[in-house]
């Protein structure tokens, strides 16, 4: 009978543990499981109450959490850390909060190089609000070498320089998430970037930077691989000296050492940015499904240099694009200013293999700036401009520098005060070549498609 008993017992619970499977029981025995391991910053003596120095209970926690490979919990809270002593995530380790009322938050003791850095493999920051208080030049970053880091559903914000002039912190490039080299597997997803303003100027122009993909300074490092930047909300990036939503760079091009990345800018919405949304100085990336709004219309200023004080283009550019092998394509650009060049490509190195597909730009009609392209073609060979829909400006399409090897496809161009497609250059042993030129619907008031006697095998169809 006790046999019979326990084997009873045994299956009661082996069939009691499948009913409540099939009925979501199971799975939130799970969670309270791992809800069990979880560390509460506040158990190690965290506050959260906006004035207590949280910087050692939270070390000591993210410590802990780093030994049990687990997450370490922030309950609504405003917890306050020493900037000149950022928080480090290690490997294994999820940061959690309960969302924007979750607050980690640069005191004003000092000021800092950056308020989080993360290292390692398999580390999540999730459901939290990064603010650098304007007391950090850089809020979160991803140091070399990391692997399989996820940062989803926060809010990263407020960099800035400071006002001292003798401190270390009076210049340097701003950055609200920054990823070094030799990374890999980053995923960067629904989170919001705001308010990363230059202040100071560094090698002579401020620069800030939303997100900013590069190496570390000094170090021979590859360019980050398999990154992924998508459904983020980048807004308020400036000044317009040099102030760019995203910036995603190989520094190795420099001598010819580049790499494919195998990375994706999808689904991000942009909103005053002052100089670029995008910029790409990196191979292998495709830019997609972008949403990058000009809200600047004649009041966007430079902050330094000779052009200090005077007025900026409403936006230099939607996307820059100086590497190879890239595609730009379904992007959505637009708003009540204009841009200098909506969708630029290439400037002084040649760049080869370019798609610049389905994009749908329209510039602002009220904008009085000079020189407004929506797609502007630098030094460039291998291709192909395929069904893009462009409002307004002075140019639709402008090779400007040599163009080799092309094909401008199926766009449809309407210009109230401007010209459609432009192939010539006012540049002395520049050219247009081996380049096919068909199926274009162009409405404009200034020509249809100028030719220039420069040009060589140029098919116009």
């Amino acid at each position: 009978m006790g046999i019979f008993s326990k084997l009873t017992k045994s299956m009661t619970a082996m069939v009691l543990v499948t009913i409540l499977s099939g009925i979501g029981f199971y799975g939130l025995f799970i969670e309270e499981a791992n809800a069990a391991s979880m560390i509460n910053v506040k158990t190690y003596g965290a506050k959260g109450d906006g004035k207590t120095d949280d910087t050692s209970s939270i070390k000591k926690a993210l410590a802990e959490g780093a030994a049990k490979k687990t997450t370490v919990y922030f309950p609504k809270g405003t917890y306050l850390v020493n900037p000149k002593d950022p928080l480090a995530v290690s490997s294994n380790v999820k940061v959690l909060g309960d969302g924007a009322t979750s607050i980690i938050k640069a005191s004003t003791k000092d000021f800092g190089w950056e308020l989080m850095r993360v290292s390692g493999k398999d580390i999540e920051i999730s459901n939290i609000s990064l603010d650098g208080n304007k007391l950090v030049n850089r809020v979160l970053v991803v140091s070399g070498g990391s692997e399989r880091v996820n940062v989803n559903k926060s809010i990263v914000a407020n960099a800035s320089h400071s006002t001292k002039t003798s401190s270390d912190y009076f210049s340097g490039v701003l950055s609200g998430i920054l990823v070094y080299g030799n990374t890999k597997a980053i995923t960067i997803d629904s989170n919001e970037v705001k308010n990363i303003v230059a202040i100071n100027p560094t090698g002579g122009s401020m620069i800030a930077r939303g997100i900013y993909v590069t190496t570390t300074w000094g170090k021979s490092e590859a360019a980050a691989a398999n990154v992924s930047i998508t459904n983020n909300y980048i807004h308020h990036i400036g000044p317009a000296d040099d102030g760019d939503g995203i910036y995603y760079e190989d520094p190795n091009m420099d001598s010819g050492k580049g790499i494919d990345t195998n990375s994706i800018i999808s689904n991000n919405k942009f909103d005053n940015n002052a100089k670029r949304a995008i910029k790409i100085y990196a191979q292998g990336l495709t830019v997609t499904g972008n949403q990058i709004l000009n809200s600047y219309l004649q009041n966007n200023y430079y902050a330094s240099g000779s052009d200090k004080g005077s007025i900026a283009p409403d936006m230099y550019s939607a996307i820059s694009v100086y590497g190879s092998n890239n595609t730009i394509k379904s992007n959505t650009i637009s708003g009540i200013g204009s841009f200098y060049a909506a969708i630029e490509v290439g400037a002084v190195e040649t760049v080869n293999n370019i798609v610049v597909s389905n994009n749908k730009i329209t510039m602002g009609p009220k904008s009085v700036q000079k020189g407004k392209t929506a797609i502007r073609l630098g030094n460039i060979n291998k291709f192909t401009i395929d069904g893009n829909v462009i409002e307004n400006g002075d140019k639709g399409i402008w090779t400007w520098q040599n163009a080799d090897n092309g094909s401008i496809t199926n766009n449809k161009i309407k210009m109230t005060s401007g010209g459609g497609i432009d192939l010539t250059t006012y540049l002395a042993q520049f050219s247009q070549k081996n380049i096919v030129c068909s199926n274009n619907t162009i409405q404009a008031t200034q020509f249809i498609v100028k030719l220039a006697s420069s040009n060589f095998n140029v098919q116009v169809l």
